[in-house]
């Protein structure tokens, strides 16, 4: 009788074929079998397949885990092993498909285990779990390496493209990535990916002139925050793309929140000037006066900064006259010195320009004319400079100047610029002195040149409506004024209002933006048709402005040539008073020829030019070394002032 072997052996035999029936059915599934889940990871490791075995399984059906820290504390606290979870955590990072390399595992020998303590549980709990963590800590640090490092390869690949005028193909690049994103999920818009791409596209859009939309992408680039990669690079772009186009959404207000501590001291200024000019435009004048006083002395927006500080004293009602006069005072000055110190000519008219009309509103008048002559005769402040003196020579009754300045601002050098009411000056200064027939032809001057403008301006302000048509009206009054109805002399105040000019600039850039995008909005696609549509958006807000200013503009004009007509016939009356005297004046000078056999000569006009004088007979003739010199002789012929 045939003797058998203990049941132990048995049992083993019976367990060993349990495995390998388990592997069999587990390991030599068909191909196509799904990928590996966590917990049937766990369920062949209860089975005690060899990590080596589960590893083959894992590369053969492609299997990828993206381990949470409560997955990796599972699988630890079901006895899965270190490595085994590292090399699952590896997966998440390899391409579909694709197959780790075979890690040869020998089966750990079984040891004896003894029943751990309720304390000695806890701490390895404990230690499970910052296990856990810093093995997803690892892996999480792994995949933002490489996505960086993808990210990076992306960016210069696109900055090349654009720098090669290969525009369309850079924001391709960019879009494509951020589309893409990780296995066909695309990248969250608050992803550092998606930021990156964003600064790529802000910049292949400046570089094909499309400011109006590259201003937008770069404003998302800095209200990411000053602790972003791009966050400086983007705020001076930014910047300069503002000096070029009327770029001002209320957004920018986003940057107050902001802390720019700890960035280099240029950079510092720049953005404090920035946000004080923004705010200072918005009205928010109490606001930017402490970001334009952080702009340092040495700061290339110092003179800037103290101009705009200036205007804000200026216009202080809760400043008393002698605080308010005393601060504006001064920081005009500091940008007067600071914008010769560093050459910047316009700055340093504009500040000038600024204390003579300081000086004009509190009746400084020689102080005021002081100030305007020290603006450069280059300037384009010159024409209003001129004016505005002409007007402070008028008021302190200096009417020698006062004249020489009107016969200026007749000349060719200034016709561009309409100023109604200089006929109406210069009548008052002839009817004030007596001078009957130079105030005569003076207001025939104003009938012809000023008062036929009336009617033409009220049918323009009466037919149109909307803003949208004021501003088309002024458009073609510049472009077709043969057929236009708005005479040109009407255009030029509008012409010389630096809002409108903005506006219109900013219009104009838009419509160069738009005929851009449509000539490859094949090739764009969605990212094309989005810029579009905001672009035209856009426009439609900016001829609304635009309209709006055009009406407010020829209204003010249209009051002001009716409070000339009131003017003109009060001088009328005056002027029929003057010739009645004069007449009285003639009937007594016949009696006197009689009665003295003498004949008393009248004096007429000249001028002097500069501190010479010099006889001036000729009317619309102008000596361009001498524009704004010039000086009348002219003598008052009333009675009374003999």
């Amino acid at each position: 009788m045939k003797t058998w072997s203990t049941p132990t052996l048995c049992l083993r035999t019976l367990r060993g074929a349990a495995l390998a029936l388990a592997l069999g059915v587990t390991l030599l599934a068909a191909p196509d079998a799904s990928a590996l889940t966590v917990d049937e990871v766990i369920t062949l490791v209860k089975l005690e397949i060899p990590d080596a075995q589960i590893i083959k399984k894992i590369d053969k059906d492609g299997s990828t885990f993206k381990l949470k820290p409560s997955e990796i504390l599972k699988l630890k606290k079901q006895g899965v092993s270190d490595k085994l979870i590292r090399y699952m955590l590896a997966t998440a990072s390899r391409k579909p498909g694709a197959t780790g390399g075979t890690v040869t595992a020998k089966p750990a020998a079984e040891k004896p285990k003894r029943e751990l303590t309720a304390a000695e549980k806890a701490a390895e709990e404990a230690r499970m779990k910052e296990e856990a963590l810093r093995l997803a800590e690892e892996q999480r640090s792994r995949e933002e390496g490489q996505r960086k490092a993808f990210a990076g390869k992306v960016l210069k690949r696109g900055q090349t493209l654009a720098k090669s005028g290969r525009w369309v193909e850079a924001v391709q690049v960019f879009t494509k990535f951020v589309n893409d994103g990780v296995g066909g999920v695309p990248f969250a818009p608050d992803s550092n990916e998606a930021y990156i791409a964003t600064y790529g596209i802000a910049n292949a859009l400046a570089r094909a002139g499309l400011l109006q939309s590259a201003a937008n992408k770069l404003l998302e680039v800095v209200r990411a925050g000053p602790e972003k990669l791009f966050f400086q690079e983007a705020f001076e772009q930014l910047r300069q793309l503002r000096r070029k186009i009327n770029y001002r959404p209320p957004e920018l207000e986003d940057l107050t929140r902001f802390s720019v501590v700890g960035k280099p001291k240029p950079f510092q200024d720049s953005f404090h000037y920035f946000v004080g000019e923004f705010l200072h435009d918005f009205g928010l004048s109490t606001e930017a006066i402490p970001y334009l006083e952080k702009v340092s002395t040495k700061g290339k927006d110092y003179p800037r900064a103290q101009y705009l500080l200036g205007l804000v004293a200026f216009q202080d009602e809760s400043l008393g006259v002698a605080d308010k006069v005393r601060r504006a005072a001064t920081a005009f000055q500091n940008a007067v010195v600071a914008g010769e110190e560093t050459k910047n000519q316009g700055m340093v008219d504009l500040s000038y320009l600024a204390l003579a009309r300081l000086a004009y509103t509190y009746r400084q008048y020689d102080a005021a004319i002081f100030y305007y002559r020290k603006i450069s005769k280059n300037s384009p402040k010159i024409a209003r400079a001129f004016y505005e003196s002409g007007w402070s020579y008028f008021l302190k009754n200096d009417i020698s100047r006062a004249l020489g300045i009107f016969h200026a601002l007749h000349s060719p050098y200034f016709k561009h610029h309409f100023y109604p009411e200089l006929w109406i000056l210069e009548a008052t200064i002839y009817v004030n002195t007596c001078n009957i027939t130079e105030a005569t032809e003076a207001i025939k001057r104003f009938q012809s040149d000023v008062l036929v403008l009336g009617p033409p301006l009220r049918d323009f302000l009466k037919r149109n409506r909307r803003p949208e048509q004021f501003f088309q009206g002024v458009v073609a009054a510049v472009n077709t004024p043969k057929t236009a109805t708005l005479p040109r002399k009407l255009v030029s105040p509008v012409l010389q209002n630096v809002e409108f000019y903005n506006l219109y600039k900013t219009v104009k850039q838009i419509e160069r933006e738009e005929r851009k995008i449509k000539g490859r909005l094949q090739r764009l696609g969605g990212f094309g048709q989005e810029l579009l549509a905001k672009l035209g958006q856009l426009k439609g807000e900016r001829i609304a402005e635009a309209g709006v200013v055009v009406q407010r503009t020829l209204r003010q004009v249209q009051k002001e040539i009716g409070e000339y007509q009131d003017r003109l016939d009060e001088l009328k009356i005056d002027l029929e008073e003057k010739k009645l005297q004069a007449l009285d004046d003639k009937i007594a000078q016949t009696e006197n020829k009689k009665k003295l056999g003498k004949t008393v000569e009248q004096q007429g006009a000249v001028a002097i030019a500069g501190s010479d004088s010099m006889v001036w007979p000729f009317e619309g003739e102008f000596w361009k070394d001498e524009i704004g010199s010039y000086r009348s002789f002219l003598k008052s012929k009333c009675t009374e002032d003999r």
